[in-house]
């Protein structure tokens, strides 16, 4: 139960959503073939300042290489040399963060006995970096052959090597433009016409189309605009199994349309237009879509909650060192931030800070708000006592229309404005009611009340504010891993080893409180105290360790 819950919390949103349409082309980097990209850095606005991205993968970026060490060397601006090791997820991605802008930073991974290395580049002032380190690429990543250079010394739409079976070679960005089908064109024809900020055609400037077909083969062709901003592309294959997306790079933000097919009878135009930028906060809500979910524990109740963000501007949200707040309700506690791209830090006694940038709703077309990198996902314990709770979270950029989860409890009601009719859930043989509730507007309240909650004696309050902590601490939902890194053998070594002991501890008061109640009586109290006693300090020496890796 201790490393479950959390993992069913998370797990059970399924409950409440639908199979989400797969966005035609992902994450990765924007580079014509694998031999351009791998080992170089490919900067990333929207993910958090001083954070670096890298994925390990054999020969294909689709083969990700997962639980291997990647070590970096990271040398500040005084020249002192530190190094860092993480292992990749399952994506094969290694996440390095808490660095310094302008801090030089180079990683190296072995993968089947051979090392493969980053170039050494410098951290950007804003956003982070992506890069891919490629075992055995061969032949699938050699740079095109001399005499056909990509760009405006090879013809208009002219392909390029193949990028592999999966999407990252190719990325879409910020979605600022839609393509539409034009019989009037010769089929198989595309036309980008490229748009400043202002409207102004943008003249001389690169193009790249990417095109993937039904085996996941991408190809990306080059193109340039003209005096007029419109780049051309032809003899493009048509009909149904073929997905387009044309990008620019445009003032260090990558632009592109949404994905679309090209028409079986005449071509198709798109338009590209650059985005502006705003920081004026109330451009930003929390769209439909959202889910809370709350489990119980004793005298403690376990909430998760993932907010998808809209930009409902014509423009680039972009907060700068801001952020945008999420409060939580009073007396909430062990607040932890799912692990991603996006930077989402506790602020202490007030809830949850999001930073970074965010594109327009419209540019995020036949995307999932979770995949542009806009949902953001956390977790904390909202203590109570008795068996009512009252829940209220000010929400002051609205949420839309959103699905309550809770656990069955004999007994249990939830009650509040805007709460629908329950309906019976069950996942892995646990039962739980989904509940549709109606949006909340900017500057308004959350607020609903739970009723027959059940309540322990307050002799096993010590115990159950040990349990809930120790269920937020121990291993949140989604595998957050600490910032900090630079761990050391003898740090990671201490730190198992307090978990170890945290864990037996735990164990065995538990048991001591089920023998209790079995018996129809209380714990022994000098039992349970000197159990509370000995996990209270392993919390705090584990937080001490935490300190030092983010030191």
């Amino acid at each position: 139960m201790r490393r479950q819950s959390l993992v069913v919390l998370a797990s059970i949103v399924a409950l409440a959503t639908v199979a989400r349409a797969q966005p035609m082309m992902g994450g990765g980097g924007g580079m014509p073939n694998l031999a351009e990209i791998v080992g170089r850095p490919l900067p990333d606005r929207g993910m958090p300042t001083g954070t670096v991205s890298v994925r390990v993968s054999r020969k294909l970026p689709a083969n990700a290489v997962a639980g291997v060490e990647v070590s970096a060397i990271i040398k500040n601006a005084g020249g002192d040399l530190r190094r860092r090791t993480e292992k990749t997820d399952a994506g094969g991605r290694a996440l390095f963060e808490g660095m310094v802008p302008g801090d030089e930073f180079r990683a190296e991974v072995t993968v089947d006995g051979k090392t493969l290395h980053t170039d050494t580049f410098p951290l950007p002032s804003e956003g982070g970096i992506r890069t891919m380190l490629i075992a055995d690429l061969g032949a699938l990543g050699e740079a095109p052959a001399a005499g056909a250079p990509a760009g405006s010394g090879a013809p208009a739409g002219a392909p390029t090597a193949a990028a592999g079976s999966e999407p990252p070679p190719f990325v879409l960005g910020a979605t600022a433009g839609v393509a539409v089908a034009d019989a009037a064109l010769p089929v198989g024809t595309l036309e980008v016409r490229v748009l400043d900020e202002a409207g102004a055609p943008i003249r001389n400037h690169p193009v790249l189309l990417g095109m993937i077909d039904k085996s996941n083969k991408i190809d990306v062709r080059h193109g340039k605009s003209d005096g007029n901003g419109l780049a051309h592309f032809s003899d493009l294959p048509t009909g149904d199994g073929t997905g387009y997306a044309a990008v620019v790079e445009w003032n260090g933000t990558r632009l592109g349309t949404a994905p679309f097919p090209m028409p079986s009878v005449g071509g198709a135009r798109a338009e590209i237009r650059a985005l502006s930028h705003t920081a004026d906060p109330s451009v930003m809500t929390i769209g439909p879509g959202a889910r809370i979910v709350l489990q119980m524990h004793e005298d403690s109740l376990q909430f998760l909650e993932m907010f998808p963000f809209e930009n409902t501007s014509e423009k680039m949200f972009d907060p700068g060192p801001g952020a945008i707040e999420i409060p939580l309700p009073d007396g909430f506690v062990g607040a932890q931030a799912q692990e991603g791209d996006r930077k989402i830090e506790v602020r202490q006694n007030h809830g949850m800070a999001v930073h970074g940038t965010f594109t327009p709703k419209r540019a995020i077309l036949g995307t999932t708000s979770k995949n542009a990198g806009h949902e953001v996902a956390f977790g904390f314990v909202l203590p109570y006592h008795g068996h009512t709770r009252a829940f209220v979270q000010p929400m002051p950029n609205g949420i839309g229309p959103f699905t309550l989860i809770t656990e069955q409890i004999p007994g249990l009601t939830v009650s509040g404005p805007g709460i629908g009719d329950r309906q019976e859930r069950e996942l892995g043989g646990r039962k739980y009611w989904v509940m549709p509730v109606e949006a909340v507007p900017p500057g308004g309240v959350l607020a609903f009340t739970m009723e027959g909650l059940p309540s322990t004696d307050a002799t096993g309050r010590n115990a159950a504010g040990i349990l809930a902590l120790a269920l937020v601490a121990s291993a949140f939902a989604f595998g957050r891993r600490t910032s900090g890194g630079g761990k050391t053998a003898r740090v990671a070594d201490e730190r198992a080893q307090l978990i170890e002991r945290r864990e037996t501890l735990y164990a065995d008061l538990v048991g001591l409180e089920t023998t209790a109640r079995a018996g129809g009586g209380p714990a022994p109290p000098d039992r349970r105290k000197q159990l509370v006693t000995r996990l209270e300090q392993i919390y705090r020496e584990l937080a001490a360790l935490d300190e030092q890796r983010l030191a």
